[in-house]
């Protein structure tokens, strides 16, 4: 647990940068806590660390407080399910209710093979790791130095990260979880996670082990091996996409961020519709091979925009810079007329 908390990561993700004395400063703890921290300790444990503490930090913790509302408050809570009373995981206005078909899995199986998934991918990694430093002999997986990674190298890797994840998920979920005869992979699938067709937070990583290594795990660490990605920049990746999941199976039909609304629909209409459609969380490849279902990409992100109102916040912002350029033209044209008399 110490080793937890005292993971710079966090930091580096939430760093202020006020000012560039106070951004100069902050990256250089960051840099010295790191390299600290690599020093002193196994590069396989700074890794396995590493990765709980961001299961923990983004998809354990806001899962429990999502759960805690619907639970606590599910009067307020059902308004802003997308499905209604049939989206709340425990009970709907106090009474506990049979849903999601009579094989649904309860709140606590869910929350049980959520953990035993996470766990078990971490596992794999630490396999990985074993096997190219202690069996092969050769350089580990991930880059693990004491050396940051540069701001256009962290961007570059996670942007490839996400791309490559769309691709990889989309082929994995169409083809074999969801292929046009069933196999064995797709009835794990299928008895599993499509046992929920109203999704809430714990449902992400909810699946049977073998369908979500193949689905959840391997499309965002095989990239980062391929590429040998520095252990700080797959951290990052692994927050956006665990902070991505946790918020679009959350359920609720309001969700920040012009993308995020739009991934949160498409993967509540996959969950209700049986996985008729929708299987990539961005939907790019959906919009490619036309497999988009309730509206692709295009239209989610028009609406979103028009959601919140991003044309009247540019032209009010062009209208004010505008304004503000006016003004300073005025004023520096009376300065001028005054310095010449």
């Amino acid at each position: 647990m110490g080793a937890m908390l005292s993971l710079p990561v966090v930091g580096y993700l939430l760093m202020p940068s006020l000012t560039s004395y106070s951004t100069s400063i902050n990256i250089l703890f960051f840099y010295m806590t790191w390299s600290t921290l690599v020093l002193s300790q196994p590069p396989l444990k700074v890794e396995v660390v590493g990765t709980l503490a961001i299961r923990a930090l983004f998809f354990l913790v806001p899962s429990l407080l999502f759960l805690l509302f619907d639970s606590i408050i599910p009067s307020l809570a059902v308004g802003m399910k997308t499905q209604g009373s049939a989206a709340l995981p425990t009970r709907t206005g106090g009474v506990r209710v049979k849903k999601r078909g009579s094989g649904a899995p309860s709140v606590l199986q869910v929350i049980g093979l959520s953990l035993v998934n996470i766990f078990l991918g971490v596992a794999i990694q630490s396999a990985v790791e074993l096997l190219f430093t202690e069996v092969l002999h050769i350089r580990s997986a991930l880059k693990v130095s004491t050396t940051l990674p540069m701001p256009w190298s962290i961007f570059k890797d996670v942007v490839r990260g996400l791309l490559l994840r769309e691709v990889l998920q989309y082929y994995i979920h169409r083809f074999i979880l969801h292929p046009d005869s069933s196999t064995y992979i797709s009835k794990l699938h299928k008895t599993y996670f499509h046992s929920i067709t109203s999704p809430y937070s714990f449902t992400a990583h909810y699946d049977h082990p073998l369908s979500y290594i193949l689905f959840r795990f391997l499309p965002t660490y095989l990239p980062s091996i391929v590429f040998r990605t520095h252990l700080l920049t797959y951290l990052l990746l692994l927050s956006v996409i665990t902070l991505e999941e946790t918020l679009t199976m959350s359920g609720y039909a309001t969700v920040p961020g012009i993308m995020l609304g739009g991934i949160a629909r498409r993967q509540d209409l996959h969950s209700e519709g049986h996985g008729r459609g929708n299987f990539a969380p961005w939907g790019l490849m959906d919009w490619v091979h036309g497999t988009s279902i309730g509206g692709d990409v295009m239209e989610d992100i028009g609406d979103e925009a028009e959601k919140h109102q991003v044309k009247e916040r540019s032209g009010k912002a062009w209208g004010n810079a505008k304004e503000s350029g006016k003004e300073g033209i005025k004023a520096w044209n009376g300065r001028r007329k005054s310095s010449r008399k």
